[in-house]
């Protein structure tokens, strides 16, 4: 192995230091902006006369200690493997993926994610942040063994200021959603999972029923505090680094480790409405097909006021399937647009409950506690997803049905299916160039998720099940959603069905921002 020998002096000469060290200090002028030099400063000392593993020359591959990574996250909150506290730190949301990261750090604060962000780089690890952990693909711990993983967790402060509120990334949704509601009635547009994370949740989008309303979360960003490359922090907004504030509203992962994000509150709904509505059970792929195209064409011209899913499962009987979602206004309005639908499918509805409380809305929509102690619990599972634009034709949904009823019913998994309305604010009130999102105009957001039978080990024919529930639908898909991420995805195939041609630029944007490509995970955008 080849050394590059490079000269010390205690006087710090920047011309005289490891080169992708010294590439922080140039890539955005001064490193004192929205950062502490004194802080860069030491852990750039730290770094060269310190580091166990340096012998005053820069070497390209280093084969990495615990010793040599922790004597550089120095004074962090840090795990490793082997440790009592690194199993509960390390498991992923979706059990039939397991990832070993090189170690875990849990900042208290800001300063903390400059400092292992600057390790990472200097090491030559990959950066990941974790937010709330539930990535489908396990990537919030690296979607690879040997990650540096930021768990922001403990990042938990929130801070409302006229209607705009500061959500540091550790929050929830749940905590988010009872904290507006408690400090002046306000709402934000996000989904009914309260355990997920506004990390990652708002990064590729955050749908949820009222999106049809107010818009995607990501669409009430103001602006974003983030953790650069560098190991600098800076606030990206349309006026300073919108670039960079654009990227981060789609793809952020890729580009930093968002810290807080700024959200635009609105008024909380005076009436909302909760409901489900009964379909039949279809036993035949026919029958299955004609209801889904009567929805479809339903929710096609539906008042935004409107959000419904159309959301199935199977088992050896046949589909049982619902409708449920939200409706902004009274019960009453409600029966009366819904009524011919329920008639039609020969359907009835469950129930269609009034509220005048947010928070209890979310509560019904998402079947547990805002605010509730532990993580959700793991689920070995495989999903997909379709992105559709217009009203699918009736052969393509008679041959999604038969394959559902002839085959999919039979599977040695459980799974469900869920086609969720997008359109109304998120297509209209935005424009599709204000983020790096590449389905502004979408129809339908489907998602077919199956999960082993009590934890057990995914069957080996599981995700052949689903990838044909997807392909009997759209032999060729050309869109998916990115937080119903998809690590089977090859890279042309996740490149083009997340971002579209939005993908050109997001690199152009990781070359400037993240040229050594610090923040890297199996599906981050390419350097």
């Amino acid at each position: 192995m080849k050394h590059q020998k490079i000269s010390l002096s205690w006087k710090l000469d920047f011309n005289h230091v490891p080169p992708h060290i010294a590439s922080h200090t140039k890539m955005f002028g001064s490193t004192t902006q929205n950062g502490s030099i004194r802080s860069w400063l030491f852990t750039l000392a730290f770094l060269l006369f310190s580091h166990p593993s340096i012998t005053y020359s820069y070497r390209s591959h280093i084969h990495l200690s615990r010793q040599s990574i922790d004597s550089c996250l120095t004074s962090l909150n840090v795990t490793y493997p082997g440790e009592s506290s690194f199993h509960s730190f390390s498991q992923a949301f979706n059990s039939r993926l397991s990832y070993t990261p090189a170690a875990i750090v849990l900042p208290s604060s800001v300063q903390d994610v400059e400092r292992l962000v600057t390790c990472g780089a200097y090491l030559k690890l990959p950066v990941v942040s974790r937010s709330g952990g539930h990535s489908y693909a396990g990537y919030g711990l690296g979607g690879v063994d040997g990650a540096l993983v930021a768990d922001l967790s403990s990042l938990k402060q929130i801070t409302l200021s006229g209607d705009n509120v500061v959500v540091q990334t550790g929050n929830i949704l749940g905590e988010v959603a009872t904290y507006l509601w408690d400090h002046g009635r306000r709402a934000l547009p996000h989904g009914t999972c309260p355990k997920v994370g506004t990390g990652g949740h708002t990064s590729y989008g955050g749908y949820g029923p009222y999106s049809r309303m107010a818009g995607l979360l990501m669409d009430r960003v103001v602006s974003a505090d983030v953790v650069l490359a560098n190991g600098t922090s800076v606030t990206a907004s349309e006026v300073s680094h919108p670039d960079l504030f654009w990227a981060l509203k789609g793809a952020a992962p890729s580009y930093g480790i968002v810290t807080s994000w700024t959200y635009s509150t609105l008024t909380a709904p005076m009436i909302s409405v909760s409901f489900f509505i009964s379909l039949p059970r279809y036993t035949s792929g026919d029958t299955f097909a004609t209801a889904f195209s009567k929805y479809q064409a339903f929710v096609h011209t539906a008042p935004r006021e409107l959000a419904m899913a159309f959301a199935f499962g199977g088992d050896s009987k046949g589909i049982g399937a619902q409708l449920t979602g939200n409706y902004f206004g009274s019960k009453s309005n409600f029966i009366n647009l819904v009524s011919g639908l329920v008639k039609f499918l020969n359907g009835s509805i469950s129930h269609a409950d009034e509220y005048s409380d947010w928070t209890k809305l979310l509560v019904a929509n998402g079947g547990e506690q805002l605010v509730t102690t532990g993580p959700s619990p793991p689920n070995t599972f495989f999903a997909k997803s379709l992105v559709t634009f217009d009203l699918l034709d009736d052969s393509s949904l008679k041959r999604w049905g038969d394959y559902l009823v002839n085959t999919a019913i039979h599977a040695d998994i459980g799974w469900f299916a869920q086609a969720d309305l997008y359109g109304g604010a998120i297509s209209s009130d935005f424009d599709a160039s204000s983020s790096s999102f590449a389905h502004r105009d979408a129809f339908l957001v489907f998602q077919f998720y199956g999960s082993s039978k009590d934890n057990a080990p995914y069957p080996s024919d599981g995700m052949d099940v689903i990838n044909k529930m997807l392909t009997s639908l759209s032999p060729n898909p050309t869109a998916a959603y990115p937080n119903y991420i998809d690590p089977s995805l090859s890279d042309s195939e996740w490149q083009s069905q997340y971002f579209g041609t939005n993908m050109a630029r997001l690199r152009e944007i990781k070359a400037s921002y993240d040229p050594n490509n610090v923040f890297k995970f199996p599906q981050s955008i390419p350097v």
